[in-house]
């Protein structure tokens, strides 16, 4: 699944998958026709003018596709898709046509206000597999919209606090050597917070393109282990929280670098939720596929929670509302651990707290 699939969220705000589409027709039968087509499956409004769709998609502003006949007295429907522009920008745009009119809509096309014509008579089975196809476009580009302002929103915030504190520090707001430090400090963690999450954009973009290119090597997976509890040693004595490491001996072929870095993410997420003076387990066992377990005592995972989680800054909430979650930190481990042909999966219940588990081939 790509970087901007992992990002959307469309059908939970639609509702099931129901999809909102829009068809304005001023011919009575071809509305009854599509309506016959598309009513089991999606929402469908109907305008039979192009003022009356207008004003339709002014009161509906999540209608997702708008299909619409290119023939109608008043206003064309390439002016119509146009105008609908400026009101729903978002919506997919299938302009209806005869042949006679392919020169207006190969303009409507190149200006970009039609995602696709579909010429009359049509074909059922074809004009279902162009609504799917273009309702899947739709999906894509609202997730495509939703990662640039949450990516927008990171990079802006410690952007902030390094232009904030060298701006007072050149002013000098910071009078005394304590003060001075403190500015200092300050301007470094943004820096550093900026410089990992360009990383970590990266690192997402790479892995997920498919990208990236496998150095694997006979791996020890205990070692691997060993390796990122050391880096998070700090952490770990910070927050008391004991460690148990129950692995079985052996090796298996892996990417090492990249398997430790999408473990050290999990396992760092796990101690961020733990409790302090929680505990954190670490299990592994190799039969016909290897299997890591990751589990943590912290607080539970809704359901909703649990089937957002790999999606890019989020659990849970929207970025107006300041819940972005776990950044973008397990989105890479997952990509990491699929490039391997692996899995990565989540559960949290009362009886086992959140656990993660990585499957992978042996």
């Amino acid at each position: 699944m790509s970087l901007f699939q992992q990002s959307a969220d469309i059908s939970d705000k639609i509702g099931m998958n129901r999809y909102t589409i829009l068809i304005v027709d001023d011919e009575p039968n071809i509305l009854e026709a599509l309506k016959r087509i598309f009513q089991k499956e999606y929402t469908l409004l109907t305008a039979a003018s192009a003022k009356e769709g207008l004003d339709c998609l002014a009161k509906n502003k999540e209608i997702a596709l708008i299909i619409c006949d290119q023939r109608m007295p008043e206003m064309t429907g390439v002016e119509m898709l146009e105008k609908s522009r400026f009101i729903c920008p978002n919506a997919v745009r299938i302009l209806l046509t005869g042949y006679s009119d392919i020169e207006a809509v190969i303009s409507a096309i190149n200006r970009g206000h039609i995602y696709k014509y579909l010429t009359k008579p049509w074909e059922n089975e074809a004009i279902k597999l162009e609504v799917k196809n273009a309702l899947e476009y739709y999906d894509f580009k609202r997730a495509k919209d939703q990662f640039l302002m949450l990516i927008s929103h990171e990079l802006k915030t410690p952007l902030t606090t390094i232009l904030g504190f060298t701006e007072g520090y050149l002013r000098g707001l910071a009078q005394t050597a304590e003060e001075k430090e403190h500015f200092i400090l300050r301007i470094e963690e943004g820096a550093k917070k900026l410089s990992k999450l360009i990383e970590d954009t990266l690192d997402l973009v790479t892995t997920q393109s498919g990208a990236v290119s496998l150095q694997k090597v006979p791996t020890s997976l205990k070692t691997v282990v060993e390796q990122i509890l050391a880096d998070a040693h700090d952490q770990i004595t910070q927050k008391k929280i004991l460690v148990e490491t129950p692995l079985e001996e052996g090796t298996t072929s892996l990417d090492e670098a990249l398997m430790k870095k999408a473990l050290s993410k999990i396992l760092e997420y796990a101690l961020t939720a733990s409790d302090e003076g929680g505990k954190v387990s670490i299990i592994s066992q190799k039969n016909s596929a290897l299997t890591i377990t990751i589990a943590h005592r912290g607080e539970l995972l809704t359901p909703e929670q649990q089937k957002k989680l790999f999606e890019p800054f989020r659990v849970a909430g929207d970025i107006l509302h300041h819940q972005m979650g776990a950044g973008l930190g397990l989105p890479i481990s997952k990509a990491i651990i699929e490039a391997h042909n692996g899995s990565l999966t989540v559960e949290s219940s009362e009886t086992h707290g959140t656990l993660f588990q990585i499957t992978l081939p042996a």
